[in-house]
């Protein structure tokens, strides 16, 4: 086209309107890629998602609004994954490997926390000895860490889960089941395993101690894979968010404990407590072989999913073992490269 004084104004026009048409494609392209909100899945453990949570930095990088839902456990997690009602969460490793197996479609992209003394065996007087179990009742959250780090106590000891009457409560249930002497024992994280020991509970095993017998724990944060697949780009920015928050757990403790007892109505002294039992791992370290490796090298997590699922399928607590490549597929740490990469 040849261009005349005429024709000038012409292309200008048409020019301009085809930049606005750029535009408003593009932006409806981007609304496309994004959902209107998402819903996160938590338990309220002391930890830096809880820290995302009350610093707002989940929302601020998705940039969609975030719908926060509370569970008591990782089974009641895997459940509401089960129906659909999350886009992601956060399970131990013994819940994790049991939703693997039974088939949910979910996959884990970080690690949000690895335990230590923040889980422990709690029993009242005269019980000195994970042996004095036998015959005694227990009380902890089927399908949790607490529940798995119970079996494998006993089963060092010798004992058999059918030598005990183990009951599946949540915390707070399980300290007035406590309260009232209706149990003997708990496995059971903080703050109730606090004011157990408090009221005069005696510590018998932690979950520290469990992870140097062979029994590490670790809650996983996890998508859900339609999810995943359709939003990825949501799913590298909620990741910023998680590592955001860890690092500010580490350079900020105190700070972190005050917003952290205020969200989960807990004093600072017990805030303090819980985040010297619990490790946040940052995000680079994660990518290592110790955590959950990269995408062309998985690390040592597969191996503790796969030791967990033989450990839990011998105490016919799953009904069978699905093949490492199962297990090994649900780690995916392909979005986090990414978020540490930004």
């Amino acid at each position: 086209m040849i261009m005349t004084r005429t024709n000038r104004p012409r292309a200008a026009a048409m020019a301009g309107a085809l930049g606005i048409l750029l535009m408003c494609w593009t932006a409806a392209a981007h609304a496309a890629d994004a959902p209107t909100s998402i819903r996160v899945g938590y338990v309220d453990l002391v930890n830096a998602q809880i820290l995302a949570k009350v610093l707002h930095l989940t929302d601020k990088s998705v940039h969609v609004p975030v719908t926060w839902i509370k569970f008591g456990s990782g089974g009641d997690l895997n459940r509401a994954v089960a129906a659909g009602q999350i886009d992601f969460g956060g399970v131990g490793n013994p819940p994790a490997t049991i939703g693997i197996t039974r088939g949910l479609p979910y996959q884990g992209i970080f690690v949000l926390d690895e335990l230590g003394p923040v889980e422990s065996l709690v029993a009242r007087s005269p019980i000195k000895s994970i042996k004095d179990l036998k015959g005694k009742t227990i009380a902890t959250p089927f399908g949790s860490t607490s529940h798995y780090e119970l079996i494998a106590a006993l089963a060092g000891a010798g004992l058999n889960p059918a030598d005990a009457k183990i009951l599946d409560m949540d915390p707070p249930d399980a300290f007035a089941a406590w309260s009232r002497k209706d149990i003997d024992a708990a496995y059971i994280w903080e703050p109730v395993l606090g004011k157990m020991e408090a009221s005069g509970g005696k510590i018998l095993m932690d979950s520290g101690t469990m992870a140097r017998h062979g029994y590490p724990t670790w809650d996983v944060g996890v998508v859900m894979t339609d999810f995943a697949a359709k939003y990825p780009a949501v799913v590298v920015n909620y990741l910023k968010a998680e590592c955001q928050a860890i690092d500010y757990w580490h350079q900020h403790p105190k700070e972190s404990a005050a917003l952290i007892a205020k969200e989960l109505n807990l004093t600072v002294a017990e805030t303090t407590r819980e985040m010297s039992g619990t490790y946040m791992i940052p995000c680079q370290r994660q990518l290592t072989a110790g955590y959950l490796g990269t995408p062309e090298h998985k690390g040592k997590f597969v191996g503790t999913l796969i030791a967990t699922a033989k450990f839990l399928k011998a105490q016919n607590r799953l009904p069978g073992v699905k093949d490492d490549a199962v297990y090994a597929g649900f780690i995916n740490p392909s979005f986090l490269v990414a978020a540490v990469k930004r």
